[in-house]
């Protein structure tokens, strides 16, 4: 298997094949934070809660998930082991199936999923600048264009997933994102109004803060795969 045989999950990643520091992890969760369904998880709490009740669940709830994600993270860093390989350990050969299996249709479900919610941008975005009859407009296009992009990612493993494409360029386009989005906000909207606007109370706050917290454990199952070519474990935690 490729390099040795380090991306084996039955295997444990050696001490010279963890070479992923904080920076590199931090572009990782960063980017996997910033995703178009994440963002819109925002907009379920704010119909509820309002723009500041909204924002007090999600730094609240963010502040619990990652934390908790962060220290199941550092397991991995120290066995060098993928989460499921991780769970062996406590459930046995047997115990650890079907947990695995689940995993496994998770997976297969949330890249599909992912793979459509891009084509439906993609090919929506290219009707408004070329117009329904382009090229480009196609949905079927888009649909091979990002399942091919997803399959050589997923081919050619994380450390060169995070090294190569986030840190050198995934990251600033993500950045460039953020702060082109926050620009069109504040040119755009009534902060002001927006802010003292009160939720219809349709949605308590623990439940908000319950959906937050259980945006970054759908990584639990993953967390380990990654922080196991981490440096260290300090590293892994704040990465």
């Amino acid at each position: 298997m490729k390099n040795n045989g380090i991306y084996s999950p039955q295997a444990a990643v050696p001490e010279k094949s963890r070479v992923l520091g904080w920076p590199d992890l931090f572009s990782l969760w960063f980017s996997l934070g910033m995703g178009l369904m994440v963002l819109q998880a925002g907009a379920i709490l704010a119909p509820g809660l309002g723009l500041a009740g909204s924002l007090a669940a999600v730094v609240l709830g963010s502040a619990v998930g990652v934390a908790l994600l962060a220290l199941a993270g550092v397991i991995g860093g120290q066995t060098g082991m993928s989460s499921m390989a991780s769970l062996k350990l406590s459930l046995g050969k047997r115990g650890v199936a079907l947990p695995v299996l689940f995993n496994l249709i998770q997976l297969i479900g949330w890249g599909a999923f992912e793979i459509v919610v891009m084509r439906d941008a993609a090919s929506l975005l290219a009707k408004r600048a070329w117009g329904d009859g382009s090229f480009w407009a196609n949905p079927t296009l888009w649909t091979f264009i990002f399942g091919a992009v997803a399959t050589l990612l997923a081919a050619s493993g994380p450390l060169a997933f995070i090294r190569l494409v986030l840190r050198r360029w995934g990251i600033w386009l993500l950045l460039a994102s953020c702060a082109w989005l926050t620009g069109y906000l504040f040119l755009h909207a009534d902060l002001s109004s927006l802010w003292h606007k009160a939720g219809d109370g349709s949605m308590p706050f623990a439940l908000a803060c319950d959906i937050v917290v259980s945006m970054a454990f759908s990584w639990l199952p993953l967390v380990s795969d990654y922080t196991r070519f981490g440096k260290s474990a300090r590293q892994n935690f704040w990465g």
